[in-house]
């Protein structure tokens, strides 16, 4: 009867659905922060197309980059931020003006915002994790 030393599991952000990265990524948890940190390298560029879309004023361009941003979400375990880009997507389809998306539009924004810290801590937790896995 030897004493047998159980893996160290990570524990992730309640936000995150751990289903969803378990089901991607099985438990490759070095593969789970290389996502986070593609993740994070271009989501600066695709937030800023979803800002640009909206202060033109350009509805298409608003419905695509938010369409583009989307799947992020669900690479990285985020199902309410996803959801709530399909939804603003649905919403662009639809107004006749960007105004009559203005809040629904402010709302994605934080909500984004709030998911890139998440990604952002998620990675930096993930990264000390992977690198004293013992």
């Amino acid at each position: 009867m030897g004493s047998e030393t159980l893996p160290k599991q990570f524990i992730f952000n309640e936000k995150m659905d751990k289903d969803t990265l378990y089901g991607l990524y099985t438990d490759d948890l070095p593969y789970i922060e290389e996502i986070f940190v593609t993740t994070l390298q271009h989501f600066d560029a695709d937030f800023g197309a979803i800002t640009l879309a909206y202060e033109t004023g350009n509805m298409e361009d608003l419905k695509r980059a938010v369409h583009k941003i989307k799947p992020t979400f669900g690479f990285t375990g985020l199902l309410e931020p996803q959801l709530l880009c399909k939804k603003f997507e649905d919403q662009c389809a639809t107004p006749a003006q960007i105004t009559d998306i203005s809040n629904g539009y402010l709302f994605l924004k934080n909500k984004l915002l709030e998911a890139k810290d998440t990604i952002q801590s998620e990675y930096l937790r993930l990264k000390a994790f992977n690198a004293n896995p013992l």
